[in-house]
C-alpha cells in the first residue's frame, strides 16, 4: 500500500519508475454490483489503461480468467476464486513496469495458481519488477531471487531466498516454542548421533545407504504423550527433502514420568542426491506444545555417485527385453483400430 501510494510513508521516501500495477486485496478496484464485463473496464481505468487498449485485450482478459459464462453475472456472485482470477488477469495485461502481488493468489485453484507463476515469470524474463508478497514458502523460494522477512513492521532479513525461507521457518519454530528458561527445564535433549548398519557412529554416508539417527531425552516433568519429529533439509538452499513425526507414523509413544528418558531412533535410507544436509528434530506434547527443537547443530554429508537425478531417489529398476517385431505390430493394429472405433 506504501509502494502504490494508498498509504503516505512516515518517514523516508519512496521511489518509483514506470507504471504499477497492483493485486493488494481481494475485490479491490471492483463494484459488487457490477458485471465482469463492466468492472474489467473499470478496473483496467484504474490501472491507468485507455479503453481502446482494454477494447484489444478484453477477450485475452476473459480467456486468462476463465470467467466468459458468468461475463455479465455481477461480480458479488462470484467466489473468491473468481474474483482472484479476474483481478490477476486485469492486472496482468496492463503491462506493467511493476507488478505488485499481495497474497491474493492464495484463494486460487492450483492450475489457475500454476498459470499466474508462469505469467509472472513471463514478466520477469520481460524486466518487469515483481513484488510478491506470500506465505507460500515453497512458492517464495522457487520464484523469487530476493526476499525479505518482515515482523511487527520491521525487516528482519533481506537477501537470498532460499535463506528468507529459512529464516521465516525458524521464527516460526521460535515462536511456537515455550519460554527457554521453562523448555530447559521441560526436557534435556542430547545431540544427535548418526549409525550405520554395524552400530557405528559417523556423520558421511552414501547415497541410499541407510542411517539411524537417535538422541536421548530426559524429561524433568510429566509429559502425557511425547511426540518425536525429524527433518531433513538440504543445506545448500534450505528445501526440505523429508520430515515426518512418531505421531505422523501413528507410534504410540507412552506418558513420559519426571525423570524418565527415553531414546528415540529413525531409521532412514538415504534416497537423496550427494551433499550436506541438516538433521532437525522436535519433541512436543499432544498439546501441540514445541518442548525443543534443533535445525542447525546436526548435520550429515553424502558423498558418492547417485545413479539418479533429481530431489529424491526412487530406487529404479530397469529391465530390457528383446520381444517378438510381431507383438509390435500387432499391438500397433489393435490401437488403430480401437481409434477408428
Amino acid at each position: 500500500k506504501l509502494v502504490t501510494g494508498i498509504l503516505e510513508p512516515t518517514e523516508g521516501q519512496i521511489t518509483l519508475r514506470g507504471q504499477v500495477a497492483s493485486l493488494l486485496e481481494l475485490g479491490a478496484g471492483f463494484h459488487p454490483d457490477l458485471t465482469g464485463r463492466e468492472n474489467i473496464y473499470m478496473n483496467a481505468a484504474i490501472l491507468g489503461m485507455r479503453r481502446r487498449e482494454v477494447d484489444r485485450k478484453f477477450e485475452d482478459i476473459v480467456e486468462f480468467a476463465g470467467i466468459r459464462d458468468f461475463l455479465d453475472t455481477p461480480i458479488k456472485r462470484y467466489s473468491s476464486g473468481m474474483y482472484a482470477r479476474l483481478g490477476f488477469s486485469v492486472a496482468a495485461h496492463v503491462d506493467p513496469d511493476v507488478l505488485l502481488v499481495d497474497e491474493v493468489l492464495s484463494v486460487g485453484d492450483r492450475v489457475f495458481r500454476s498459470k499466474c507463476m508462469d505469467k509472472m515469470r513471463g514478466f520477469l524474463d520481460r524486466g518487469v519488477a515483481v513484488v510478491y508478497v506470500s506465505h507460500d514458502l515453497r512458492s517464495v523460494a522457487s520464484f523469487c531471487d530476493r526476499a525479505m522477512v518482515i515482523s511487527d513492521g520491521c525487516i528482519q532479513y533481506i537477501g537470498r531466498a532460499a535463506e528468507a525461507v529459512a529464516q521465516y521457518h525458524q521464527a516460526c519454530i521460535e515462536a511456537s516454542m515455550l519460554p527457554s528458561a521453562r523448555r530447559r527445564t521441560l526436557v534435556d535433549v542430547s545431540p544427535v548421533r548418526f549409525l550405520d548398519k554395524t552400530g557405528r557412529e559417523k556423520q558421511t554416508f552414501t547415497p541410499g545407504e541407510e542411517v539411524t539417527i537417535e538422541f536421548d531425552v530426559r524429561y524433568n516433568h510429566p509429559m502425557a504423550q511425547p511426540s518425536f519429529g525429524l527433518s531433513l533439509i538440504r543445506t545448500e538452499d534450505r528445501l526440505v527433502m523429508f520430515e515426518t513425526s512418531s505421531t505422523r507414523m501413528h507410534y504410540n509413544t507412552p506418558p513420559a514420568i519426571e525423570g524418565a528418558c527415553s531414546r528415540v531412533r529413525y531409521r532412514i535410507a538415504l534416497n537423496v542426491p550427494p551433499g550436506e544436509y541438516l538433521v532437525g528434530y522436535h519433541v512436543r506434547d499432544r498439546d501441540s506444545a514445541l518442548y525443543a527443537a534443533m535445525q542447525e547443530d546436526a548435520r550429515i554429508m553424502i558423498i558418492g555417485e547417485s545413479i539418479s537425478g533429481g530431489v529424491v531417489d526412487l530406487a529404479p529398476k530397469v529391465a530390457v527385453e528383446e520381444v517378438d517385431p510381431r507383438f509390435h505390430e500387432m499391438n500397433a493394429a489393435n490401437v488403430g483400430r480401437a481409434v477408428a472405433s
